[in-house]
């Protein structure tokens, strides 16, 4: 019975010693499960939040793209205003082009007539220079001339000149002998009434004589 209990005890305490390794064992295993799993988690947390500023960036970038989105839209449609209005001012241009191009070849014909015409006028123009070295030399000529008759004529201004002012001179003198005129003939009429009344007052006297004098015949 002493054997038998003896190996009952230590039986049990193997039973012990194992029971107390493993639940050892098994804590450890536990606290490494749960070191682990809060490194985990703390990376899936740091892991989380690196995905959430990814994703505010990404949607400010979106709407940044949106923005430009817009900004290309509206451009376009301005582009393709401007495409129609450039098309527009080609075919204006074009038609430009067509008419100045004509008017081009209108003017080619016009400047061919033209230097047709200088050749022939080259002709006159020679004959024209003849004519007028004759005319310059007749110019000098008639200004020589032209120059004799002013001295001719300074000195007929002169002789002009001397004239009225003797004509001035005789223009006073008349003047003058019209105002003796014009006081001998008021002298004449006084001295004619001064007679009349003589001759009145003489024929009253010889009325009043009886034997009047050979005066009052």
């Amino acid at each position: 019975m002493s054997l038998i209990g003896r190996s009952i005890n230590v039986a049990l305490a193997l039973l012990i010693c194992l029971s107390v390794a493993g639940t050892a064992g098994a804590t450890l295993y536990y606290q490494e499960s749960v070191e682990e799993l809060d490194a985990e988690n703390s990376q899936l947390r740091q892991e989380n939040q690196r995905l959430q500023e990814d994703l505010q960036s990404t949607e400010r970038e979106l709407q940044q793209t949106s923005q430009r989105l817009q900004d290309l839209n509206e451009s376009l449609s301005t582009t393709r205003s401007d495409v129609n209005q450039v098309s527009e001012n080609l075919e204006e241009t074009e038609g430009q082009l067509q008419s100045t191009e004509e008017e081009l070849a209108s003017t080619r014909s016009d400047l061919q007539a033209a230097q047709r015409r200088a050749e022939e006028l080259q002709g006159e123009v020679q004959t024209l220079e003849s004519r007028n070295n004759q005319l310059q030399s007749r110019v000098s000529n008639l200004e020589t001339t032209n120059e004799n008759l002013r001295d001719e004529r300074d000195d007929l201004q002169n002789e002009v000149d001397d004239l009225n002012d003797e004509v001035s001179q005789l223009e006073s003198d008349v003047t003058d002998l019209e105002s003796q005129l014009e006081r001998r003939n008021d002298q004449i009429q006084q001295l004619r009434r001064e007679n009349d009344r003589l001759r009145s007052d003489l024929a009253a006297v010889c009325a009043e004589v009886e034997n009047p004098p050979p005066e009052c015949s």
